[in-house]
């Protein structure tokens, strides 16, 4: 259904982009299957304008300028492309305030930090 969404918003929707050309496209080729950032076309423009975007998100951070989408784009295409997530975070957080504990990748079991004193719990 995406190839035919894409395709449908390009002929009668007031978004005319020639990107819907593409996402189209590269969900029939079926390398989106998942992400547009999967789809090689996808891959390449992202390797070419995140650098740029990175660089308006800052500024206009420094500017105090508020820029949800962009910043929010950002964020999501940074977390897509790492390995694990945030979540060792959560779990250290959760252990620290509750000692909910958390698990290792490289070793079995559930285990609790160092926090000292000041730790919850």
């Amino acid at each position: 259904p995406m190839p035919t969404i894409a395709r449908i918003w390009r002929a009668g929707c007031i978004i005319r982009s020639q990107m819907l050309d593409t996402m189209a496209e590269a969900f029939s080729k079926g390398g989106a299957s998942t992400n547009l950032l999967m789809a090689p076309a996808f891959i390449a423009l992202m390797q070419e304008a995140h650098p740029s975007l990175r660089r308006i998100v800052a500024r206009a951070s420094e500017a105090g300028s508020p820029v949800p989408a962009l910043s929010s784009a950002l964020a999501y295409f940074d977390s897509y492309r790492q390995g694990r997530g945030t979540s060792n975070l959560i779990q250290a957080q959760r252990d620290f305030f509750g000692a909910h504990g958390f698990e290792r990748i490289d070793d079995k079991g559930a285990f609790h930090g160092p926090w000292g004193s000041g730790a919850a719990g």
